[in-house]
Formats: structure tokens, sequence, C-alpha cells
């Protein structure tokens, strides 16, 4: 016997989806903006004289690459509060942990961008009297910056994908708000599926946009 689909109950619950959609965003920009700041800040002192600091960092940065996010937002929701005694909200939890996780690959991208600037531009900033990091912040990351683009945004659609595990700690995000409807409609297949339709339709524009820019620079070069 085959599945009569039944789309038309999408429609009826669209304000669940819109919701789920609206929080979506606000965990991606939020924890975008906090992995930015740490994978610049990381990244830079990454290519740092200092020893400890190389060191640091480069513990920071293996050590989440290392392990997945879904057991980091859950730490951090979970085992957070009995260390230090103060607990999370689950979305304040989701943003800070993917804004951590996302900042170890961010540093990376970031790394990269730098290493690719010629070296002899290092060399002419220090010869006129230019500091480690005066000639980074002048010179080396304004070209670095156009290189980074394309892989940053790679980054964004990843993390937006990655909200999804908002759902294990009860985030009201795109998917647990499609499971709340599932409970509601008996509808697995519909909701899914355009849940499917709908992260690849959100998605999809800024890994294309991503892969425009990187074949526009590689043309450039």
């Amino acid at each position: 016997m085959g599945y009569e689909w039944q789309f038309a109950i999408i429609l009826e619950y669209w304000p669940i989806f819109a919701r789920g959609a609206i929080t979506t965003l606000q965990i991606t920009l939020l924890s975008s903006a906090i992995g930015l700041f740490i994978g610049l800040l990381v990244g830079v002192s990454r290519e740092s004289s200092g020893i400890f600091i190389r060191s640091v960092t480069s513990i920071y940065v293996e050590m989440i690459r290392a392990t997945p996010a879904l057991v980091q937002i859950v730490w951090l929701y979970y085992c957070f509060p009995i260390i230090f005694g103060y607990q999370l909200s689950a979305m304040t939890s989701i943003i800070i942990a993917l804004g951590i996780h996302s900042g170890a690959y961010v540093s990376e991208i970031v790394r990269a961008g730098i290493n690719a600037v010629d070296t002899g531009q290092f060399l002419a900033a220090k010869s006129i009297g230019m500091n480690h990091f005066t000639a980074l912040r002048r010179i080396i990351l304004p070209q670095a910056g156009q290189k980074m683009i394309p892989p940053l945004i790679n980054e964004f659609a990843n993390l937006m994908k990655l909200t999804t595990l908002g759902s294990m700690i009860a985030v009201y995000e795109l998917l647990q708000e499609s499971n709340n409807l599932i409970a509601t409609t008996y509808r697995p297949l519909e909701v899914y599926t355009f849940l499917a339709i709908f992260f690849f339709i959100i998605t999809y524009p800024w890994i294309w946009l991503s892969q425009r820019l990187e074949r526009r620079l590689k043309m450039r070069a």
C-alpha cells in the first residue's frame, strides 16, 4: 500500500517552522561572531614567536577539533554548572559551545591566510621598524583577508547545520520544533522531508557563494 503524502500539513503549521528558523538564525549569527573573534585571536597568536602562547592556542585547537561538537555542547550544559556552580540556559550553552567549536576552525583559516602571504612582506615590514603584530595588522591581515573569505563563508554554512544539535538540550531550533510537530501531527515523513529541503535552501547559497569567490580569487592569482 502506497504512502499518501500530505504536505499541506506544513502550510498549516508554518509559524512553527518560522519560529524555529528564527532561533536557528540567532544561534548561527551569535556563535559565528564568537567563533570569528576567537578564531582571529587564536589564529594570530599561533603565529606568535612566544612558545607559551603557541602551545596554549595549539592545545585549544587540537582539543576542539578532536572532540565532537555534540559532546562540547552537552559538557557545557550539564558539566559546567556542576564544576562552577552556575547553570547556563540551553540557548546560551549552544551559542557559546558552537562559538568555541567554530573558533578552532576559524583560527586555522586565519592561520592559513596569513601563511599564504609572501614572507617577504614580513621582512619588508620589519625592515622599516614594525614589530610582528603591527606588521600583521597593517600589512599581512588586509592581504590575507581576501583569501579567508570563501572558507569563512563555508564555515558559516557548516555552523548553520550544527545548530540542529541544539535539539539534544531542548533548544527550540528547527529540528526541535520539527520533532514537536511530529508528536502533534504524526507525519514524520512530510516534516523531515520539508526540514531537509528547508536546510538545503538556506545553506546551499552560502556554499555556492564560497565556491564562486574561491574560483574568482584563483583566477586573479
